[in-house]
């Protein structure tokens, strides 16, 4: 489903700077004809992910942003570390390590008209919706982006520390700056490079960002999660009554009520 045909021209600035920004610049015309043929699928969730794929095969590289996600990953690390002093001096308080979790969902590759700021600042951001949810004693916590990951990891051990239980849900295959699941960190991997929360059948999903978030609109019925992103777009920040790059915490059945059952 797509939201609004703004989502489209999402898509086409997303896919068309992919191919700029990772040197490609001559594949110009010929995304640009692949294009105008998937905009015409219902799925959202199913054209951004099989787009990419097409930007990847089109530059030969299984995974165009490699080098940018381990550069991503060190940032990461640097913040992860003071967030991890912050939640030690506040006994792991839950409400503080979502409100930390929702913020940190500041990096994106290509989102229309987004200007990120620097994650060492946003991670304190407070929250313009924040909807408490009674979390089950085990949850699948899917991941987004690689330099969030690092503090999404933090996260997770606030809610072990809660008597939790966090199982983390990655892809298998590449898709633009995110997490690709790992097996050495118990991750759970879901086929593909479509979002995790397709695949997820039962149990409570607590997920990360803005795709996972309109993933959960064509696929969560019915099913309990908690929901964590900013509003980087237009689109969702109009139809949330939000600031732009307002951070979010909103339970799923909420998000469905908000924004359209379509």
């Amino acid at each position: 489903m797509w939201l609004e045909d703004e989502c489209k021209l999402c898509l086409v600035h997303s896919r068309t700077s992919d191919i700029v920004r990772l040197g490609g610049a001559a594949l110009l015309p010929k995304i640009l004809i692949y294009l105008s043929q998937a905009l015409e699928k219902r799925s959202r969730s199913e054209v951004f992910a099989e787009s990419f794929k097409a930007v990847a095969s089109m530059l030969k590289s299984p995974d165009p942003y490699g080098d940018y996600k381990k550069r991503l990953a060190e940032i990461g690390r640097e913040v992860a570390a003071i967030v991890e002093r912050r939640l030690e001096e506040a006994g792991w308080d839950l409400r503080l390590a979502m409100r930390i979790a929702a913020a940190a969902n500041i990096i994106d590759s290509n989102v229309l008209g987004y200007r990120p700021r620097k994650l060492e600042s946003a991670i304190w951001d407070e929250p313009a919706i924040e909807e408490r949810v009674e979390l089950p004693e085990r949850l699948y916590y899917v991941i987004d982006n690689e330099g969030e990951a690092q503090i999404d990891y933090v996260v997770m051990e606030a809610l072990r520390r809660n008597g939790i239980t966090p199982v983390p849900v990655a892809r298998s295959e590449p898709y633009e700056i995110d997490v690709i699941a790992d097996s050495r960190r118990g991750f759970l991997a879901t086929p593909g490079n479509i979002s995790p929360i397709r695949w997820i059948e039962e149990g409570f999903v607590l997920a990360k960002g803005i795709a996972n978030a309109e993933a959960y609109l064509e696929w969560g019925a019915g099913k309990p999660a908690l929901l964590l992103f900013r509003a980087k777009c237009d689109v969702l920040s109009r139809r949330l009554g939000v600031e732009k790059n307002a951070s979010i915490i909103i339970s799923g059945e909420s998000l469905r009520r908000l924004l359209g059952d379509n």
